[in-house]
């Protein structure tokens, strides 16, 4: 489902005088607020298919089976976030999940919060709704769809308005873009950014991601997006791609993660230019790893709902929407200047 963010609905309430542009705006809006109809099965256990009104059991989704008419119950985007089965339930007909001495149902896994802590928290979004309705990449960043969002930006600052353009809203001394509306790679939410005068967010200090953080829990953002860090084979580190300088390793910046085997934990992480230092002989070992866990190219830094919007390293081909930052063309004032 899409997000109702506040620089969307600002962006529908403004007036202007280009009727156009006011047109397509508010088509975008419509796009990104529809929210698609709901399916009922009459039972908890099954789910609706996309199209077509047919029920199907929430154990058989991602089961290489297609059991939809319309094949939603196999899409390939989402079934990338499936458990594979257990090797302990090879016996079972589908992706069953070995858990507290039996084979489960992610269906099962997902009715209980603890145990849904041992399953991505995006196969429970599915599955705990009456209709597969996966998000999938949202709102397509077409080129077309690029230049009418940079328009829009554009007019804004040609009117000199004393606080942050259209699509930004403002935290703090930065104007920020949560487009909720798009879920797409790292690469395409930076180009997104810098098509509307911006660039992926970056932390300037501890007390401006102190102000990011606490804006998103009470604004009771649910989303996942990408910041502006990367793991840089240039530089060989995570480094910010504003400026090329190193990301800020360790808490209280980045999230922990759990592994399902126990691991050895070495001294704290603080070279960005090193892999974490190993861990002495005999060394206790934990299941709790505190992020970025790797160091290859392909990684790219994002705050999501699942973390607390700490850090946390993911693929950057993962589809999440862009956060970002007002650059330019010049730097919007603050709240103090603009008053």
């Amino acid at each position: 489902m899409y997000e109702y963010t506040p620089q969307l609905i600002s962006i529908f309430a403004m007036k202007t005088s280009l009727g156009c542009l006011q047109a397509a705006l508010a088509l975008v809006l419509v796009l990104a607020l529809l929210q698609p109809a709901e399916g009922d099965c009459g039972r908890g256990d099954q789910i609706m298919c996309r199209t077509g009104g047919h029920c199907i059991y929430k154990s058989y989704i991602c089961n290489k089976q297609q059991e939809c008419p319309d094949g939603s119950d196999e899409d390939t985007r989402m079934c990338r976030l499936w458990p594979t089965k257990s090797d302990q339930c090879r016996h079972e007909s589908s992706s069953y999940i070995y858990y507290n001495g039996g084979c489960r149902t992610t269906y099962y896994m997902c009715q209980d919060s603890n145990r849904a802590k041992n399953i991505y928290f995006e196969v429970c979004k599915i599955i705990l709704q009456p209709k597969l309705d996966f998000e999938g990449n949202g709102m397509s960043m077409s080129s077309e769809m690029l230049a009418l969002l940079n328009s829009a930006v554009n007019s804004t600052l040609n009117q000199k308005l004393p606080d942050c353009p259209m699509l930004y809203i403002r935290v703090g001394n930065e104007c920020l873009s949560f487009f909720s509306p798009a879920r797409v790679s790292w690469a395409e939410a930076r180009q997104f950014c810098l098509s509307i005068y911006g660039d992926l967010w970056h932390a300037k200090d501890l007390a401006t991601y102190g102000r990011l953080m606490d804006y998103m829990r009470e604004e009771k953002l649910t989303g996942n997006y990408w910041i502006g860090g990367r793991y840089d084979i240039d530089t060989n580190a995570w480094s910010w791609t504003t400026d090329d300088s190193t990301m800020p390793l360790g808490v209280p910046f980045w999230a922990i993660k759990y592994e399902s085997s126990c691991v050895p934990r070495g001294p704290p992480h603080t070279d960005p230019y090193s892999a974490p230092p190993a861990a002495l002989p005999g060394a206790r070992c934990y299941q709790a790893v505190l992020s970025p866990k790797q160091r290859s190219p392909g990684w790219c830094s994002a705050m999501t709902y699942e973390h607390f919007y700490y850090w946390s390293d993911e693929m950057c081909d993962e589809a999440f929407s862009p956060l970002c930052i007002f650059t330019g063309p010049t730097a919007a004032p603050s709240e103090t200047e603009a008053n």
